[in-house]
């Protein structure tokens, strides 16, 4: 006779009387055990594979504040913005000197307008300053110092 439930694929109920399993035992440690099917990403071969599959970047950020003396280097920064690099300036450590303040501001604005790119603020107060690289896009029309205008996204909401 035909089991119909070997035919279905289904698990045979005559040999569900049949005593379970028992079951291993198991450690309190909440890590992975020996028989799991979990797969560690801190073992090394996969930090090599995801090495070998993700392309070395191309573009870097680079953030820059003032030094010791409260003077911007800039030296070299006009070839990382050519080969598309961004970089943010933060001049937030010279709040209590405007003066110094205002010379690295003109410094880094003279950097964009020597390469042709804009410089943004991305704060109220002007102290993170921000150039984009050559081909490099920033919205300037849904974005205001760094945020979303929240006008345009309640029209969007309520269209």
């Amino acid at each position: 006779m035909v089991n119909l439930f070997r035919l279905l694929g289904l698990p045979d109920s005559s040999n569900s009387r049949a005593a379970p399993a028992p079951r291993q035992k198991r450690s309190a440690d909440p890590g992975p055990q020996k028989d799991d099917s979990f797969h560690d990403l801190g073992e090394p071969q996969w930090s090599d594979r995801i090495h070998r599959m993700t392309p070395p970047a191309k573009r870097f950020v680079h953030y820059i504040k003032p030094d010791d003396l409260h003077r911007m280097n800039l030296n070299g920064m006009e070839n990382r913005l050519v080969s598309g690099d961004l970089i943010i300036a933060d001049l937030s450590s010279l709040t209590h000197m405007p003066s110094q303040q205002d010379v690295c501001r003109r410094r880094f604005q003279n950097l964009g307008e020597q390469n042709g790119l804009p410089v943004f603020a991305l704060n109220e107060s002007d102290t993170l300053l921000m150039i984009g690289g050559s081909k490099m896009r920033v919205d300037t029309d849904r974005h205001l110092l760094g945020m979303a205008k929240w006008s345009q996204l309640s029209d969007e909401v309520d269209s």
